[in-house]
């Protein structure tokens, strides 16, 4: 079962639950300045993915998949639906979640999830798909020689933009390149996602999708694809936000998910 995080616990009457599911190389506090803000409106929590938190270290070679990572944080939902609000694989999580048991989702917010399956197959968005393979594939190749700095490397500037690495401090450094093992898994769990688009379109929660001008490619395409099968979603996107804005620039996702969210959150709670 998940590590959770309990951000804030305020005594206050009874709220809905709000799971907030962290990126890939992250963790759940992440999300502090975000669940402190919302802490008013929900029960919010913050669970640790697999392999973060207090799990053991993640095994260069291990595999993961999206159903694995769903089923460790089943025992979360609890009897009543429950709020999810997820960042980058956090969100794919997020969905996947939805998807396997959508009585037990009241909504889905979604920071660029990176259901990237999707853009495989599509003669639009095929060279974004074959991009981030090429990515993920080098980080896969990184870790599994051993280099672990150098995968850590290629990721955080891939998602943070050249020089986001040398930009860390070195005990951030540290901690993100020991996650590189896990963070290969999610990217190869990512490229094995055989959901079809369409399936997306049985999920009638109240969804609100929320992205960025300049986040990668392939995170806004992913994002503009489940637009297209999602069009009663409410969607929000950020003008000079990149990728990793629920981190750097968490004011700017609360204004579009208070902006956008509320009347389906409302709905839903």
């Amino acid at each position: 079962m998940s590590t959770v995080r309990t951000i804030v616990t305020r005594h206050l009457p009874a709220r809905p639950r709000l799971l907030c599911l962290h990126s890939s190389g992250s963790s759940g506090r992440q999300w502090s300045a975000i669940a402190t803000a919302l802490a008013g409106r929900f029960a919010v929590a913050a669970p640790e993915l697999l392999g973060y938190g207090d799990s053991r270290r993640w095994g260069a070679g291990a595999p993961v998949s999206l159903d694995d990572e769903a089923r460790a944080l089943s025992p979360l939902l609890g009897a009543a639906p429950v709020h999810l609000f997820g960042h980058s694989y956090g969100g794919a999580v997020a969905l996947q979640i939805a998807l396997r048991w959508p009585e037990r989702v009241a909504s889905l917010t979604l920071y660029e999830p990176v259901r990237f399956a999707l853009l495989f197959g599509r003669a639009a968005t095929a060279a974004a798909g074959e991009s981030i393979v090429g990515v993920g594939r080098r980080i896969g190749m990184a870790v599994l020689s051993g280099r672990l700095d150098a995968a850590a490397e290629i990721f955080v500037d891939y998602w943070s933009g050249p020089g986001g690495w040398q930009r860390l401090s070195a005990t951030r450094q540290h901690a993100i390149a020991e996650r590189m093992p896990k963070v290969r898994a999610e990217f190869e769990a990512l490229f094995a996602d055989r959901i079809p688009a369409a399936a997306y379109r049985t999920l009638t929660m109240p969804v609100q999708l929320i992205g960025g001008t300049r986040s990668p490619l392939p995170a806004r395409q992913v994002l503009e694809v489940l637009q297209s099968q999602l069009p009663d979603a409410a969607c929000a996107v950020i003008d000079g936000a990149g990728h990793m804005a629920p981190v750097e620039a968490p004011q700017r996702v609360l204004e579009a998910f208070a902006a956008a969210g509320d009347p389906h959150l409302a709905r839903a709670a």
